[in-house]
Parts: C-alpha cells; structure tokens; sequence
C-alpha cells in the first residue's frame, strides 16, 4: 500500500481521496504482476485528472507516456487538460503546431495511429478504453508495455480479455451523494412504439428505428417547452436524417438548436462547440447520434433528452445519460427527458450500475455466460407517476407532483440511514427525521453568532434543508420545532453541502473576475 507521500504537493492537493486511492490500487495491481489494468471512471470523477497525475508522475521519472484517444475531436480536449497542469506535450496528428517529438508526454487518436507507428512509450494511457479499436487491441494485447484503460463504461465484449485487473474509482450515487455530479428527474414522455422490429446485431434496425422515432419528433419540441425550462440541452437521435428533423422542428417552435454529426465539416462543429459551451450560448440545443454522446462535456447542460431507443448498448445510455450530469453554479439537477424507453428498458442495469459500479466478474470475457443478474431490492423497482410522467425508484408518494399512490398491504418499511431515508421516504419521514436535527445544528451554529437573528436562522436552516432534499419541509415551523443533535452521517452530510455551496460561490466569483 503507498501513501500520500507518493504524490508531489501539486497532486497531493489536486487530486481527491478517492482519486489517490484509485492510483494506489492501481499500483497494487501493477505489483501483483498485472500488465493491462482497467479504470473504472463514472462520469464526474474526474479520470482526465487521475490520467493526467500518471502521465505527469511517469515523466518525472524520466519515462515517456502515450494518451489515446478513440476520437480525434477528444485530443484539444486531453491537450487542453495537460496543459491545465502544466504538462509538456506532443500531439501526434498530420500538420499539428505541437509537433514537438522530443517531449515525454504524447497524445494521439486512434485513427492517427492506425496509419502511423506507435511512438515509444513505457505507459499507455487509453481512454474511453471499452471503444477496444483494433489499432490499440494490437498493441496492448501482448502486454510488452504497461497499459491503463479508461472507461466509465466497461461492458464492450471481449472487454475481460485484454485486462488484467479491474479498479472501481468511486460510484455516480457516491459522486452525487458528496455532491460532485448533479442530481436529476426522469420523465417518461411519448415513445416509439418498438414492437416488431427487427434487430441487427443486438441492436434495432436503424432503418426502420429512424421510421418510428420520427413520428414523435413533435412530442420531443412540445415536451421540452412544457418542461424544459429553458435549458441547455443534448438531444440524442437514431441517425442524421432524425437528427436534422429534431432540428428543423426546435427551430420552428422558436429553439435555437445545432446538429453535431460526422457529415458537419470539422471547422462547422469546432465552431459549434466552442459556441455551445459558453455560459451565454445562443445555442440553446445540441442534437447528435453518437459523436457527443461520450466524453463530451459541457457542465451546464441542464436537460439530456434521449429520443434514441436502444435495445442493448447499455454503455450508450450510461454514457449520454452523463452528458448532463456534470454540477455547475446554479444548476440544481439535471432534467431527463426519455422518448426512447431506455431509462425503463435498462432500469435495473443501470440502477445498479450508478450504486455499485462495475467488477471483474461484470467484464465480458468474449466467452458464453449467463446473463449478469442484479440483485433487485422492491423499493428500487421503478414507478411511473400517472400525474406527471415523473420516473422514480419505489415511494408511497411521486417527488415530482406529490401524486400519492395506493397504499401496499405489507408493512412499511421505516428508513434507516440518511441516504436510505432520501432514496426510500416519504415527504413526512424525510421531514420528521431531518428537520429536527437541521433545527439542533442551526440553532447552535446561531450560538456562535451572537448578533444573528431568528429569521436569519431560520433561512439558513431551510437553504440547509432544501440543499440536502431537494425541497422544503412542508408544514415545518422553524421556531416550534424541539432541536436534535445532527447525527455523524447528518454532519457529514452537511458539511459537503457547505463544501459545495463555497466551491460555487469561488465558481461565481472567478466568472465575474473574469468578465
């Protein structure tokens, strides 16, 4: 086991716990004998950053590192984060300007390989590693040079077969939990209906797919108007000629959307991006089929619309589903808007996916085995509100419209943890549980400041509330209520809000700076 005396104080400070307790894992694995080891990275947990620690940590031992990425469009992106941390870099690509091949530290495509010579390289980095393109199975499989894959999606077949050891970095339940990924609502609007058609190669026939999803192409607008907001979104679509319907009809209804495809020219979409990802962006929509569909990430993205009904690829929807997980100032959740089934088709994967991540066992080997089964609790199974559309986990009330359902006949289960009790409780047992305890800490942060006020004690104990909930407590009066000492978890809890609520006032901060 190493220690954070490993880390120079650059990443020691950079990098969170969980994040150096990845790369110690990592070099466990690496002691053991493994060669090929592959990094388990949901969206939001920063892999760009643990990558760019090895390629830094190899070039200081004077040892040369390879970064490759499965799309050309993802090397300004890998290049620009190097250069965040001020690592030195050569880019591997035809005619570009850091041509420079004496540097340590090389970032390249996949495609540029697949016509050029590997450059010599004791580490190689591959992200997005579950694309598995020839070039790097090539390379990698013989395992003469240690290799590190990156994917928040491991379940490509054949995936088992080309690593050696599988390292869980952390959860997106845990990341959303410690506040790093945003939270988010699920509704499930007007779909394709799929029956009947044919598959192709485990998937639905595209053809005939692109037939059905443009029949609910104006439900798509309308739903976006209705519960959109207004905010930025991604839309994914079933091929161009879907893509640029979804387009001609956000642009009639008043929506300024984009398409970003592989028939828009490379200086169209670089533009594209570079407007999209401004704060103030007049582009309001980017549609696409799978080009921005993974590794593409533009924080405020505040609503993913998913009109692509996919019937296995369930990385594709991890993937898009975390285009709009990223947290940003001011952005309270993210808005799902599903016309493709696939949050319901994949309910139990991807739940279990998002709560234990991926292990060894849940890598495709390339050979014949039973079908992963996931251990299904009842209060994860998956409910449908006849209100308002909203898609949640098992409650006797919906979070979205208050919609109470028909009371079950077994007995009631009552919350245990914190997290149990936000994931499982009703309104009333949230409130009966936590607000007490937000009262008791308010009221003694108050006997810290002398000057404070009662209503000023109050605020803060709903900002608190609503923080950790994502409401306020209803019927809950902040002077008539018996304080409760906060628990561990509830301090812990806490405690990350106000993390959180500092890291965005610096974001704000730093944005006013500089306009």
């Amino acid at each position: 086991m190493t220690d954070a005396a490993e880390f120079t104080p650059y990443w020691d400070k950079r990098l969170r716990e969980y994040q150096k307790e990845a790369i110690r894992k990592m070099r466990e694995a690496a002691r053991a004998g493994a060669r090929n080891i592959l990094i388990c990275a949901p969206t939001g947990s920063g892999k760009t950053e643990i990558a760019s620690c090895l390629a830094d940590m190899n070039r200081k031992k004077g040892k040369r590192s390879a970064f490759v990425v499965d799309r050309k469009s993802l090397i300004k992106q890998t290049s620009d984060a190097f250069d965040v941390h001020g690592i030195e870099h050569r880019v591997i690509q035809a005619q570009h300007p850091r041509f420079r091949p004496s540097l340590q530290t090389q970032v390249c495509s996949a495609q540029t390989l697949a016509r050029r010579q590997w450059p010599d390289a004791d580490l190689i980095i591959v992200d997005e590693a579950h694309a598995m393109s020839e070039v790097v199975i090539a390379r990698i499989t013989p395992r003469s040079t240690r290799a590190l894959g990156l994917t928040a999606t491991p379940f490509t077949k054949g995936l088992g077969k080309l690593y050696d050891a599988v390292i869980n970095v952390t959860t997106t339940n845990k990341l959303i939990e410690d506040g790093f990924l945003s939270k988010y609502r699920i509704f499930a609007c007007a779909e394709p209906d799929m029956d009947g058609v044919k598959v192709v190669r485990g998937e639905f026939e595209r053809t005939e797919t692109e037939k059905r999803a443009l029949q609910v192409v104006g439900d798509v607008v309308a739903e976006y108007l209705l519960h959109g907001e207004g905010r930025k979104f991604i839309c994914s679509a079933v091929d161009t000629a879907h893509v640029m319907e979804l387009q001609r009809q956000f642009l009639a209804a008043g929506v300024n959307a984009a398409t970003y495809t592989y028939k828009d020219l490379d200086e169209d979409r670089d533009e594209t991006v570079t407007e999209f990802r401004r704060a103030d962006s007049a582009i309001r929509g980017l549609i696409t089929v799978t080009a921005a569909s993974k590794g593409f990430d533009v924080s405020d993205i505040g609503c993913v619309i998913m009109a692509r009904p996919l019937r296995k690829s369930l990385a594709e929807h991890i993937q898009f589903f975390g285009r709009g997980l990223r947290i940003h100032p001011g952005k309270a959740d993210c808005l799902i808007l599903d016309h493709s089934g696939n949050c319901a088709r994949f309910w139990d994967q991807w739940n279990h996916v998002f709560e234990h991540g991926v292990g060894e066992n849940d890598l495709d080997t390339g050979k014949k085995r039973e079908k992963p089964k996931f251990e299904k609790n009842p209060e994860d199974a998956m409910m449908k509100c006849p209100q308002c559309n909203r898609v949640h986990k098992a409650q006797p009330f919906c979070p979205g419209c208050g919609h109470e359902y028909p009371k079950r006949q077994a007995v009631e289960h009552v919350p245990g943890t914190l997290k149990e009790l936000l994931a499982v409780g009703t309104p009333k047992t949230i409130a009966a549980t936590l607000w007490p305890q937000i009262c008791g800490f308010a009221r003694e942060r108050d006997k810290t400041r002398p000057s404070i006020k009662n209503d000023e004690g109050r605020g803060y104990a709903l900002w608190l509330y609503h923080e950790i909930v994502g409401d306020f407590p209803k019927g809950q009066w902040f002077e008539n209520t018996a304080p409760v000492p906060p628990t561990s978890e509830v301090l812990g809890k806490i405690k990350s809000v106000q993390i959180r609520s500092a890291h965005r006032r610096r974001s704000a901060a730093g944005m006013e700076a500089r306009a």
